[in-house]
């Protein structure tokens, strides 16, 4: 089956491994380090290449994304507010509604989190609400009836 994955990209990727897997509570945690001998390829100091990140894989709400460090590309790796990532759930699956929910309450209130609109119902009969991290990823929440579609 096709799929879309997040592939983020971040000036230390391990370092935002730490970020999320302690604010948003990331879980199924994969960094792959860059290895001395690949290190050239990717423009890294070998004595360093063990701190960087060829790719890694991580769950939040489980929902699945990548990242890697940004490498050649840093100047230009900035995150801007033109993409959102969504998180879509079934607000009448239990599991699934405690889930997102539970990560919305979890890190509004952490410092490094922009709370833009609060995890609330809405006039249309879902939930929704949207926030941004300290790398500038916006996340959007959206509960809906799936039962519907």
């Amino acid at each position: 089956m096709t799929q879309l994955y997040p592939y983020l990209a971040f000036e230390n990727t391990k370092e935002a491994l730490q970020y999320y897997e302690e604010v948003f509570g990331a879980t199924h945690i994969n960094r792959l380090p860059v290895q001395r001998e690949q290190a050239e390829n990717f423009g890294v100091d070998p004595d360093k290449a063990e701190e960087s990140t060829m790719h890694a894989e991580f769950k939040i709400a489980d929902v699945t994304l990548f990242a890697s460090d940004a490498f050649n590309n840093s100047e230009d790796y900035t995150i801007t507010k033109g993409i959102s990532l969504l998180i879509d759930y079934d607000i009448n699956d239990a599991e699934d509604a405690k889930r997102v929910e539970a990560l919305y309450e979890k890190v509004k209130d952490d410092e490094s989190i922009t709370v833009e609109m609060p995890l609330a119902d809405q006039f249309w009969g879902g939930k929704m609400g949207a926030f941004s991290d300290k790398y500038n990823v916006r996340w959007m929440l959206h509960g809906q009836d799936h039962s519907k579609e």
